[in-house]
């Protein structure tokens, strides 16, 4: 043979089966390594839709926890509105409930003098004085009248 220009070609003669399947053997692991990396890509491949997929579903559960959340929020707001109504009707109620109790003190009051008018009036002997108890117990009955209104 010639080897013009660098290049050797070299003939061999096929002389048994054995060298043959030496070059089959050498050709497999080759063949079995491009298969295993085929095989490998379509793990990968497998893997990484499964992980978008498992990343879509942790999106949509997540965006409903949070509009859930959201819609917690709002009605809390709903509540604080609550509460400060009803703060306010306390504040109201702690500012009537001293006039009240004063006007029923009063009220008691004058029902008490109103009983011990009578009775003094019962036990005066002058007629002149019982005229006046007598006006003295219309006066706190229109008193009382005016306090009950």
């Amino acid at each position: 043979m010639s080897s013009e220009n660098g290049k050797v070609h070299k003939l061999e003669a096929v002389t048994d089966n054995a060298s043959q399947e030496e070059s089959v053997q050498g050709a497999i692991p080759e063949q079995g390594i491009a298969d295993a990396q085929k095989d490998m890509s379509k793990v990968a491949m497998i893997v990484s839709l499964l992980a978008v997929i498992l990343l879509v579903i942790f999106f949509f559960g997540m965006n409903r926890n949070i509009a859930g959340l959201t819609d917690e929020v709002k009605s809390l707001g709903v509540l604080r509105e609550d509460v400060a109504s009803l703060d306010q009707r306390m504040v109201q109620l702690k500012e009537d409930v001293p006039v009240e109790m004063k006007r029923m003190l009063t009220h008691d009051m004058v029902n008490e003098m109103t009983m011990q008018a009578i009775y003094v009036s019962g036990s005066l002997e002058d007629e002149a004085l019982k005229a006046k108890m007598t006006s003295v117990i219309t006066n706190l009955k229109e008193i009382r009248d005016g306090l009950e209104k």
